[in-house]
This record gives structure tokens, C-alpha cells and sequence, in this order.
């Protein structure tokens, strides 16, 4: 008696097969692809190089989003396994089968599956790792080889992950049994939906909704402000994108039944009746291929951009070969430190001569806020903070150049990454300063090579003394002075780092704070973007596969459903043909009605995005629309492609009458 049960679950898996297969699949990959994650998270190697804590960081951020994600899709692809099964297990109960025993039958059934999926999912997942690792390692630009093996904590991760997720999956499965008659699982698979009415507040909660999201992304022109309402934004185009569809598309329809010219033809009625049948199942899986959609072509298009545009980011912290701030504990000036630096390289056996440019020279900076037609010291670091103002003395401008400036007390000097500024005066609290010159660059920087959240001002003024006083004036506080140098050499990272080295053995610790190579800056951002990117193709992946198996066991739910009224419609007189128009006219809807709201949705989402790339160093908005376009394109034909797919499979069920 014992074996009976056993046995029961493997036939019933033989016989479902054509059900369980995409199931099956299903678990497979996710299993496969946390595996792949968590294994790559976990890699010691990645923490030895420059710029891999933070990848690292990147892939365990990665596996919580996947773990998630696995979970909520196989209790998705599990409601239509159990939907389609209901008539099978209510057989059982009428057969004499009590219900604990059916509970064992899907124990089983789910313990066979279950260790299947594990093995075929570790076995892919180990296979495939090597090949994504590899490819990781060329995105993130690490050259240094690095170990790669079976992770044993990986697979133990992965196996109690998913023998909760499975063992979730199972007491659900049996509660559904348990809660549910006999009579109600032998017709359950047969239950159509009455037909649903059409919520006007529903509607009307879904265009405020989604009116009030898109407003948001427009009318957000702040990269801070962006970042933080861009959830909310988000959260409500969820929200519009269901009371639409669910509400929404029946009113369309009812509509358009209302139009008795259009209703009664054969091919609009049958049509129309079975997307009104079934609207409010359908309308959910619409907003879910909707939603998911958008995912992935906001997932794919941001990190694809942020990776080829990551150049300017670089530029911005590095503009020079070694960067840095020396802080001024007692008094100096750029020719001492320039001796220093030059007395270090020559302890260390390195010649001056391998610096090619030098900029070196005194400042006074402070974040300032515009109000009123002029700057004033920001108190606070709210979201309204975006201007940086750094005061730099002409000797050192004179110096630094070679030229021969002379100015006044209130006269200036100014280099500005903001476009907008046009004026000849510039006011710093209450005192007025007329700009002799605007500079196209200052030192290294240039107006590409800036911080793009921070709008940069750069002021030349007469003397030092002068810039102290006007510092305390403006902020109440007693200034403290700083060094920047910046240094180019040939692009020879050991060079760079040498140097870099050489600086901070041979200056007090109290002194320097912050000085970096621009090989090291390039490392540590190519290492985040790369992670970013292999992320977003890694989950725009899985979301594009989501999209994929709803679709599937959408249509193939509603080909089983349509089976036998199909044959009766033939039966009474329409033909093969008609049949084929109908059933093309509702996938038609299924498919790319979803697609072109995701189209509206990217279209509105594009100012805020912009946005938010700004934070990441990405300012280039017409790289960001050439990826999103291209992503759509590439997105656009793989759901032709599986149209073609689920047409063919959803006309041979219900042809097969």
C-alpha cells in the first residue's frame, strides 16, 4: 500500500506531462539562475581586486531580487498547473480516495518534480556558471584570472531555498484540496468567470492613478527629487495599469458590443463574447505581461546605457591621471607642495619628469543654494541642494596657467558647468562680483567633466586673504583652506600607482586625505557598471521569460477552455476559417495590447530616468534614448516570435475537436 501512492504521483506525472513540462522548465532555469547568482556573490576571488567588494555587493543585492522573483513566479505557473488538474483530483475524491490521501498523491508528485528540478537545475547551473563567470569578468574589465569551481555553499543555499519554496508550494496545493468538494474539483477546470461589470470608480481610480504617476515622471526635473519619487511614480502606474485593464478594457468592450453593426457578425461576437467570458482573469494577466514588460526594458535599456556612458563619470572624478585634496594644517602653498611631491617621487627612485602636467592650487569651497538672485551657504543637504562654489586665488591662477591676471577686489574669474548662468555679476551673500572673464576650462576640468548633481562654480578672485574673509562672511564659519593637485603621466597604471604611493609614504597622515589614480577610479566604476549591467540582462532574463510563460499558460488554459465550445460553434455552422479569425483577434489583444502600454509607460518614464542616471554620472540623453529604442526594437520581436508560437499552440488545442 505503501508504494501505491509513489506510484500514483509518477503516472499522473507521465500523464500530464504537456502540463508540466513548462512547470518543470520553469523551476529548472530559476533554480539554474539563483545558482549562477549566489555562486558568483560568493566568490572569494572577486574580493581581491580593485573595485569587486562593490560587484560583490551588486550580486548579493542580485540573489535577494531572484529569490523573490523565483518565488512569486512558480506560485504563478503552480496556480495554473492546479487549475488545469482540478478535474483529475476531484476524480480521485468521487473514486473513494479521501482527501488526505490525494494530499499524499501531490506530495509526491511534488517530491519527484521537486528533486528533478533541483538536479537538472544545480547540473545547468554548474555548467553555465563557467561561461556567465567568464563573461562577468570581461564586462566588469578585470584582467587578473581568477579562480573558478563548484561552490559547495552555493548548492546548499540553493537546495534549503528551494525546498522551502517547494514545501510552501505543497501545504498550498493541499489546502486548496482541503478547502474545495468533490463536486466543485470535478467541474472547477469548467468554471468560467461571470461576466463582470464594468467599475466607472474603478476606472476613474485608474486614470488618477496613472495620471498622477505620469505627472510625476514629467514634471520631476530634480535627480534627488527623481530618485526619491520615483518609487511612488512607480507604485502608481502599477496600480492605474490594473484598475485600467481590470475595469478599463471592459467598458471598451461593452462599448463596442453596444454597436450592434460591429457585435453581430460572426467573428466579432464570438470573439467579443469570449474576452467578456473570462475578463476579469484576463485582465489581470494583461497588467501582469504589462508590468513585466516594462521591467524589462527599463532593466535592460538603463544598465546598458549607464555601462557605455560610464566613461563620463570617470572623467568627472578622475579628469587627471592622480587626483587629490590635501588638506592645509599649516601654511602652504602649490610651490612647496609641489617640492614635496617632487622630493617624494625622488626617495622612491621615480623622476619628476614622468609628470607631464601639473595643476596644483589653494581653495575655499562650500555648497551654496540660490535664492533671490544669489547664493547663500546651504544649512542643510536637502534635495534642493545643487550648487558647489570653490574660490581660488589669482596667484595660484596665475601660476597654474602662466598668465598674467591682474584683478580688483570685486572683480572675478569664473568657470561654470551651469549652461544656464548668462550674467556678468555674481552675488555671494550681500557682496557683489563683477566676472571680468567666463573660462572655457579650469585646470583639467572642463564643462564634460564635471559632476553632472551638482552644478559647479569655479571663481578666481583677487588674493587669499580676501577669499577668507568672504567665505565667513557668507557662511558664518572660519574657512579651512585645502590643496588640489591634480597630475597627468602617461596611462601606465603601475606608473600611476607608484606615484600615488610615493605621495602618501612621504606626506604626514594628518595631511592628505584623499588623493587616487585614475586607473583605480576607472576600475572601481567599471566594476560597479559591469555588475550593474550583468545584473539587468541577468533579471531583464528572467522577467522576459515570466512574460513568456504567462503568456503560455494563458493561452494554453483558455485553448483547453475553448475546446469544446469552439466544437460546438462548428458544429452549428461556422467555419474553420472563422474560428481562425476569432481566435487570432483575442490573442492579438492578449499580446500587444500589453506591449503597447509598455510602450506608454517607457515614453513617460524616460524624463524621470534621465533623472535618476544623472546620480550615476549619466547626463547623455540621447544615448539613453538610442538604447531604449534598440531594446524595445529587440524586446518588440521576440514577443512577435512567441505570438507566432502560442497562435499555433492555442489553434491546434482548439482545433483537435
Amino acid at each position: 500500500m505503501l508504494d501505491f501512492y509513489p506510484k500514483l504521483a509518477l503516472n499522473n506525472l507521465r500523464k500530464n506531462q504537456d502540463t508540466y513540462f513548462p512547470y518543470m522548465l520553469t523551476s529548472t532555469v530559476c533554480i539554474a539562475t539563483y545558482y549562477i547568482m549566489q555562486s558568483i556573490a560568493l566568490n572569494q576571488g572577486l574580493l581581491q581586486i580593485n573595485g569587486g567588494a562593490v560587484a560583490v555587493s551588486i550580486f548579493f543585492l542580485g540573489t535577494v531580487v531572484i529569490a523573490i522573483f523565483c518565488m512569486a513566479l512558480l506560485f504563478y505557473t503552480n496556480s495554473f498547473l492546479i487549475k488545469r488538474r482540478k478535474k483529475e483530483l476531484g476524480l480521485y475524491c468521487v473514486l473513494g480516495l479521501e482527501k488526505r490521501h490525494v494530499a499524499l498523491v501531490l506530495f509526491f508528485e511534488t517530491l519527484f518534480s521537486a528533486l528533478s528540478c533541483m538536479v537538472l537545475g544545480l547540473v545547468f547551473g554548474i555548467l553555465f556558471s563557467k561561461a556567465l563567470f567568464l563573461a562577468l569578468l570581461y564586462v566588469l574589465n578585470f584582467s587578473t584570472p581568477i579562480s573558478f569551481g563548484i561552490s559547495i555553499p552555493s548548492v546548499i543555499i540553493t537546495i534549503l531555498l528551494f525546498s522551502i519554496l517547494y514545501t510552501l508550494l505543497f501545504i498550498y496545493n493541499a489546502a486548496h484540496v482541503q478547502r474545495s468538494r468533490p463536486v466543485e474539483l470535478l467541474h472547477g477546470g469548467q468554471t468560467g468567470e461571470k461576466e463582470p461589470r464594468a467599475s466607472w470608480i474603478l476606472t476613474v481610480f485608474g486614470i488618477v492613478f496613472l495620471g498622477a504617476g505620469y505627472y510625476i515622471a514629467i514634471a520631476v526635473n530634480n535627480p534627488l527629487n527623481a530618485l526619491l519619487l520615483f518609487f511612488a511614480a512607480v507604485l502608481l502606474v502599477i496600480a492605474g495599469t490594473f484598475c485600467l485593464f481590470t475595469s478599463g478594457s471592459i467598458a471598451f468592450l461593452k462599448l463596442l458590443r453596444r454597436n450592434k453593426n460591429y457585435y453581430y457578425q460572426p467573428r466579432h461576437f464570438i470573439s467579443l463574447s469570449g474576452l467578456m467570458y473570462r475578463m476579469k482573469q484576463n485582465a489581470a494577466g494583461l497588467a501582469a505581461i504589462c508590468i513585466l514588460s516594462t521591467m524589462v526594458l527599463v532593466t535592460i535599456s538603463t544598465t546598458v546605457c549607464l555601462y557605455m556612458g560610464r566613461g563620463r563619470m570617470i572623467d568627472s572624478l578622475a579628469p587627471a591621471s592622480i587626483s587629490g585634496n590635501v588638506e592645509l594644517k599649516a601654511p602652504c602653498d602649490p610651490a612647496q607642495l609641489n617640492d614635496e611631491i617632487n622630493a617624494a617621487l625622488e626617495q622612491d627612485q621615480i623622476s619628476p619628469a614622468v609628470i607631464e602636467q601639473r595643476y596644483v592650487w589653494r581653495y575655499v569651497d562650500f555648497y551654496a543654494s540660490f535664492e533671490n538672485q544669489k547664493f547663500t551657504s546651504a544649512t542643510d543637504y536637502s534635495t534642493q541642494l545643487s550648487m558647489y562654489i570653490n574660490l581660488i586665488p589669482l596667484e595660484d591662477y596665475n601660476a597654474m596657467t602662466g598668465s598674467n591676471v591682474s584683478l580688483d577686489e570685486s572683480e572675478a574669474l569664473l568657470f561654470t558647468t551651469d549652461s544656464s548662468f548668462t550674467g556678468n555679476t555674481i552675488q555671494l551673500g550681500d557682496e557683489t562680483l563683477h566676472i571680468l572673464q567666463i573660462l572655457d576650462s579650469f585646470g583639467p576640468y572642463s564643462d564634460t567633466a564635471q559632476l553632472p548633481i551638482v552644478k559647479s562654480y569655479y571663481l578666481v578672485l583677487s588674493d587669499f586673504t580676501y577669499i577668507q574673509n568672504l567665505f565667513r562672511t557668507v557662511t558664518g564659519l572660519e574657512p579651512s583652506a585645502s590643496l588640489e593637485l591634480h597630475l597627468n603621466t602617461k596611462d601606465d597604471f603601475g606608473l600611476q600607482e607608484s606615484i600615488v604611493s610615493a605621495i602618501i609614504a612621504h606626506t604626514p597622515p594628518e595631511t592628505l586625505y584623499n588623493i587616487h589614480s585614475r586607473t583605480s577610479i576607472e576600475e572601481n566604476w567599471n566594476s560597479m557598471y559591469g555588475s550593474f549591467l550583468f545584473l539587468g540582462l541577468f533579471l531583464g532574463s528572467l522577467f522576459l521569460m515570466a512574460t513568456v510563460l504567462i503568456i503560455y499558460y494563458k493561452q494554453i488554459s483558455e485553448g483547453f477552455d475553448d475546446h469544446e465550445r469552439f466544437s460546438i460553434l462548428q458544429k452549428v455552422g461556422m467555419s474553420k476559417k472563422e474560428v481562425r479569425s476569432t481566435i487570432n483577434k483575442q490573442i492579438l489583444l492578449v499580446f500587444f495590447l500589453p506591449l503597447m502600454m509598455a510602450f506608454v509607460h517607457m515614453v513617460f518614464a524616460y524624463n524621470v530616468i534621465c533623472n535618476i542616471l544623472v546620480i550615476f554620472g549619466m547626463t547623455d540623453r540621447t544615448l539613453f534614448l538610442i538604447c531604449c529604442s534598440l531594446t524595445f526594437l529587440a524586446f518588440a520581436l521576440v514577443y512577435l516570435l512567441v505570438y507566432r508560437i502560442t497562435a499555433h499552440t492555442y489553434y491546434r488545442l482548439v482545433d483537435a475537436c
